[in-house]
């Protein structure tokens, strides 16, 4: 008989299941816990808590628990279940409560770190299972536990609601009685059973666990007990693995989730284990694909030392087939006791044809036919007396003997027809190399031709193959060391790295185009050692063209909106999934390439970015979705240039800091702007001269470069479409820096800054066409749209938004949800749902939504309530809120849906949302106090406005201020004379969301070639009067930006040097009276001293009197230069004396612009002249 124990409000239920009786414990109608004897086939036994007696009742241990909300019903069970539970920790449960994802089969249960793990902290299964105990109190709250008995330990887990604990024990409970063990009882170890291999290894990091490898399939046990048990800590499916040995005595055993570093007790254990793992792997593959295919040839089909049938080994760099024995002594892996590893690994290269798949490239295929048994023993048994001969009976002592004279002491071979002289054996070599003679080539090789041998060119055999496209013979070379040079003999590192590009192998039928880029033609394509070739067929001998990976330089998905492959025939019609790949091969050229389906164009692209990405990132490229890939240049404002791996996919971009060794992702919906960057920021380090591109993100600029121009512009086109083009789902949209659509944040903070109290808002609509235009701007680049008062009405504004939700292809709420919204909304209409529950409900769905959903959601609400604060002048209280929101952001997927019911019941769900914002989102201190802080810093503004004393209302005015660069995201404060930078900075940090780091305002002229951080006591109102009399060609280019503190002002600042002293030789730029520009070849001596900035013809004149001065508190002082005068010089600065306008026919450039060489220079004379007007210090 088992027992299953519930125990509710300190009082415990027992539950009795034998086999004449099974009484069934599930949660009814109303919420209440039922018991039905399911024995009996008459349904009427069923009895609720409701039907017991009064006593029963009036006991409170013994009321009735609502587990469920009233018109829930808990779906019948079955017979698996998985989630998150709590886990107490150790074996003695005193390690601490964890979150864990629990999964139960049926057959066992397991519990993993998180739902994306794939490795289980343990696996325990049925048949050691007993029964489950309920530990529920009537004070839990967040943690309902229960304990899980098994043989040999108790495990104990809590739910987080009493609902999920009762249907986990129940599902147990009930599966537990059901498992009938086997006749004579479960065998040790359940299903590994008497294994293939088992013991005791060391992992790394871990603790000694007991292994056993048993077919396709290994698991790990904290000790031969739970083994024995069945109950293991993780399993490892083996067709999913791959091992490798990784310096003597260690193995790492890899899946696509996770690696293993294994070290066996010895060397000779670690081979063992090595050969088990593999002899698994095969099991689980069943891939007998390239085995076939060597086995064309029929001397392959026996073994080339012993002749034993079915051999499926080869020694690669010989040729040949070995058995399993013959090839445990080929490759050192040692059968008898005693034996140590007899054989050098440069002899004889041993691979398995059933699992190494990764080593076997069609050229490694197709020599391994061409060589064959018969032809490799034809040279390497030449003179093999038959009495030598060895068969699968001979002892493993006489099976290495012949094996060491064959191949090691060379007795066998046929030397006729080869001379002794090593340098005829070389010159043969390189004959033999241009013909393709494979198996001449195989002959002087292995009879001492040196294989790093030259030609007057310095081409040695393998370069020679490579160049005149004979496959076979290359490879039969390259799996002989062929393909490094003798200087690089020695390097390690070298090797490794050809190896592993050599690793990467795909071949296949493409479209491809010629130079010209015009027709498509069917070629065959091989990706091998390293290197693209192609030819007329498969059958073809010789290459049309080879690509080598060192000139690659970067390989994209081609799309339609690439203007540069107009003139290609039909190509996104029939072509549609074509790709390009940009090299440095003679004038730079491009291969344009058509797969048939988008898998294979994605297998083609991830093979050839393996073969010139960074080799640590190879098996990550493995990994990952890209419709761009290749090797840039990067930095930021205060790092200098390094070469790095850059991947675009779709519109994320992600490129390897080497810092910190890993990929930093860039989402381009929330970049602001990306464009070519001034020369002199360009990377020098470039194949060619160019510029690079500045692409601003919130809180940081990124320049990026590419080796090549045309690939820069590449960039640069994929990046565009990714940042400005809108979709129909949320997901699409333009993002800004709390993951809200531009378009909602830009809306809506116009209507809270100029419409808040405007009666009639998102009830009364703006002219149609205006609505449609203005949504169209903001799909087709959402951020580059600049609301602004008096050209943008609040009413159209309001309708675009509203607009903006009804042409979603799935509303806020998300249609697959809206039966669940309103479902609940009418319990609580209707009174039906306890109130604590209904906001569970809420919070469980709101948390489901996706995360652009929930911020967007979030905001949204935010934005409702502040309406409805002024609902006395906007009219909009949370009812009509409520009525003008709810059919926009819950659509149903019919129209036929929307009725008057459905309309209410929409409304009840928008106001719950609206009241209980602040549970229903969790809004932590921090976000409440910013929320506060906004206010707080409108309500201070709107203080300073209407402040009467010592303020003309005629002086206060709206100022436009942007946030990066004038793309970015614009605010519109009202400032008066008395308003400081410091005030407007304090309100746009939290504006912007921009809370995060230390930010600074910024005077920027001219598309950025001029500007000036403003100190925290300047005043936006001055700055901004004095652009009105300028002329248009400078006051229109004339903005404000908030910029993070460290892109200028943390620069200047490290420059600031108070000990030194500015005086030296600049050029100076300014109008004359007369109408010319000082020419750029003089030079003149400046000083600045005592707050005077003066100049004189030359350093020896110093000491007299200047040609002009000018006192530093009347400067209005510039980082960068006038792009009129900008032809040669690379850094200057600039300034205007108070009073002066530019761009006047006296000064038709913009004031004087002293020249520099070199940055510092120019950043050392500006912190010194800012310091003095502001000797408090430049930063705050």
């Amino acid at each position: 008989m088992a027992i299953l124990s519930l125990q509710f409000c300190h009082q415990t239920t027992v539950m009795d299941y034998d086999d004449s009786e099974h009484l069934y414990a599930n949660v009814g109608s109303g919420g209440k816990l039922l018991f039905c004897d399911y024995s009996s086939e008459d349904s009427s036994d069923e009895r609720s808590i409701d039907s017991m007696d009064n006593g029963s009742l009036n006991n409170p241990a013994m009321s009735p628990v609502e587990i469920v909300p009233i018109g829930q019903v808990t779906p019948q069970r079955k017979n698996e279940k998985s989630g998150y539970l709590f886990k107490q920790g150790g074996v003695k449960a005193n390690k601490g409560w964890r979150k864990r994802w629990v999964v139960f089969t049926g057959n066992s249960l397991r519990y993993y770190d998180s739902r994306k793990s794939q490795v289980s902290k343990r696996i325990v299964p049925l048949s050691c299972m007993e029964k489950v105990e309920t530990l529920v109190k009537d004070s839990d709250k967040d943690k309902f536990k229960f304990n899980l008995h098994t043989t040999n330990r108790v495990f104990q887990f809590a739910a987080d609601s009493l609902q999920e604990c009762t249907l986990w024990c129940s599902t147990l409970m009930e599966c537990i009685l059901k498992y009938k063990a086997p006749p004579g009882g479960e065998p040790e170890g359940l299903d590994m059973n008497e294994p293939d291999k088992q013991g005791y290894i060391k992992f790394e990091r871990r603790n000694n666990y007991f292994v056993a490898v048993k077919q396709g399939k290994m698991c790990y046990y904290h000790s031969e007990q739970d083994f024995k048990q069945g109950s293991p800590i993780n399993e490892i499916d083996m067709k999913l693995a791959n091992v490798k040995e990784i310096g003597k005595g260690k193995l790492q055993l890899s899946t696509h989730y996770s690696h293993f570093l294994l070290i066996p007790e010895s060397y000779s254990e670690c081979v063992l284990w090595k050969m088990a793992f593999e002899e698994s792997i095969a099991d689980a593959l069943g891939d007998n694909t390239i085995l076939d295919q060597v086995m064309g040839n029929p001397s392959n089909r026996v073994c080339a030392d012993c002749s034993a049938e079915d051999p499926h080994w080869a020694s690669i760099n010989i040729g040949i087939v070995l058995c399993k024995k013959c090839a445990d002594l080929h490759s050192g892996m040692i059968l008898p006791a005693g034996i140590h590893r007899n054989f050098e690994h440069s002899i004889s290269r041993v691979k398995s044809l059933r699992m190494d798949t990764k080593i076997w490239t069609p050229s490694l295929i197709e020599m391994m036919k061409a060589i064959g048994n018969g032809n490799a023993n034809d040279f390497w048994q030449h003179e093999l007396p038959p009495d030598k001969r060895i068969n699968t009976d001979t002892s493993a002592a006489q099976r290495m003997a012949l094996i060491e004279n064959k191949y090691k002491a060379k007795l066998y071979c046929d030397r006729s027809g080869i001379s002794d002289n090593q340098k005829v054996l070389n010159e043969k070599l390189l004959e033999f190399s241009v013909r393709g003679d494979l198996l001449q080539t195989m002959k002087v090789t292995f009879l001492g031709a040196n294989m790093y041998y030259t030609n007057s060119e310095g081409e040695n055999a393998y370069r020679i193959a490579k160049r005149m496209g004979q496959r076979l013979t290359m490879e039969f070379l390259f799996q002989n060391g062929g393909e490094r040079s003798s200087s690089s003999f020695n390097d390690s590192d070298e090797g490794q790295v050809s190896r592993l590009r050599a690793e990467v192998c795909l071949d296949g039928y493409l479209q491809k185009t010629g130079s010209n880029k015009k027709d498509f033609r069917k070629r065959w394509c091989v990706i091998e050692h390293g290197c693209l070739r192609y030819f007329l067929s498969q059958t073809s001998s010789g290459a049309k063209d080879s690509v080598d990976n060192d000139i690659m330089m970067c390989v994209q998905a081609v799309s339609t909106y690439d203007k540069s492959l107009s003139n290609v025939r039909n190509l996104n019609k029939r072509y549609p999934e074509a790709f390009e790949l940009s090299t440095c091969k003679k004038d730079n050229r491009e291969y344009l390439f058509a797969a048939s389906t988008p898998q294979e164009r994605k297998s083609w692209m991830v093979a050839l970015a393996k073969l010139f990405c960074p080799v640590s990132l190879m098996a990550d490229i493995g990994q990952c979705e890209f419709n761009l890939a290749g090797n840039f240049y990067i930095k930021d404002v205060l790092s200098s240039w390094e070469k790095t791996w850059l991947m675009i996919n779709n519109r994320i971009l992600e490129y390897f800091d080497k810092n910190k060794q890993e990929f930093c992702k860039v989402d381009l919906r929330k970049a602001l702007n990306i464009k070519y960057s001034e020369s002199t920021l360009a990377c020098t380090t470039c194949l060619e001269v160019g510029k690079c591109l500045a692409l601003d993100v919130y809180g940081k600029s990124l320049y990026i470069q590419a080796d090549l121009a045309r690939d820069t512009e590449r960039l640069l086109n994929v990046c565009s479409k990714a940042m400005k083009t809108g979709g129909d789902t949320l997901e699409d949209q333009n993002l800004s820096p709390s993951n809200v659509p531009v378009i909602i944040e830009k809306c809506v903070c116009f209507i809270e800054d100029y419409g808040i109290q405007e009666e009639g808002i998102y009830r009364l609509s703006g002219v149609k066409s205006k609505v449609q235009a203005l949504l169209d701007r903001f799909m087709a680049d959402a951020h580059s749209v600049v609301l602004q008062q008096g050209v943008n009405q609040v009413h159209e504004v309001a309708a675009c938004l509203k607009l903006f939700f009804r042409s979603l292809k799935d509303p806020l709420l998300m249609s697959t949800k809206h039966q669940l919204w309103i479902d609940n909304a009418d319990d609580i209409m209707y009174g039906r749902m306890d109130p604590q529950v209904k906001l569970e409900w809420y919070q469980f769905l709101i948390r489901e939504l996706p995360p652009v959903n929930y911020s967007t959601l979030k905001r949204l609400i935010h934005h409702f309530n502040r309406l409805a604060r002024y609902s006395a002048q906007n009219k909009m209280t949370e009812k009509n809120i409520a009525i003008a929101f709810g059919p926009t952001l819950m659509q149903t997927e019919s129209e036929s849906e929307v009725n008057s019911l459905h309309v209410q019941l929409q409304m009840v769900v928008i106001g719950d949302i609206m009241k209980h914002h602040q549970k229903l989102f969790k809004l932590g201190e921090d976000e409440k106090l910013m929320q506060e802080k906004v206010d707080e810093g409108k309500k201070i503004l709107d203080g300073i406005i209407t402040t009467k004393e010592n303020v003309d209302v005629n002086d206060s005015l709206k100022i436009s201020v942007f946030f990066l660069s004038r793309s970015g995201n614009c605010y519109n404060p009202e400032v008066n004379i008395h308003t400081t930078v410091k005030q407007v900075i304090d309100q746009l940090k939290y504006r912007f969301n921009a809370t995060h780091e230390e930010y600074s305002l910024h005077e920027v002229l001219c598309d950025g070639a001029l500007e000036r951080p403003l100190h925290d006591t300047d005043h936006p109102h001055a700055v901004v009067k004095a652009w009105w009399d300028w002329p248009d060609c400078y006051r229109k280019q004339a903005c404000l930006c908030l910029k993070p503190t460290p892109d200028l002002m943390l620069k200047l600042s490290n420059m600031y040097d108070p000990s030194r002293a500015l005086f030296s030789e600049i050029r100076l730029i300014e109008k004359k009276q007369t109408g010319l520009l000082i020419s750029k070849s003089n030079k003149y001596a400046f000083q600045f001293q005592q707050s005077r900035l003066s100049y004189f013809k030359d350093a020896k004149s110093a000491g007299g009197s200047p040609i002009g001065s000018w006192n530093i508190e009347d400067l209005v002082i510039y980082y960068g230069m006038d792009p009129i005068i900008r032809k040669g010089d690379k850094y200057g600065v600039t300034f205007l004396k108070v009073g002066e306008t530019p761009g006047s026919k006296e000064t038709p450039v913009f004031g004087h612009t002293l020249c520099f060489s070199s940055e510092n220079d120019s950043l050392s004379w500006m912190a010194g002249l800012l310091a003095a007007q502001h000797p408090e210090g430049l930063l705050p």
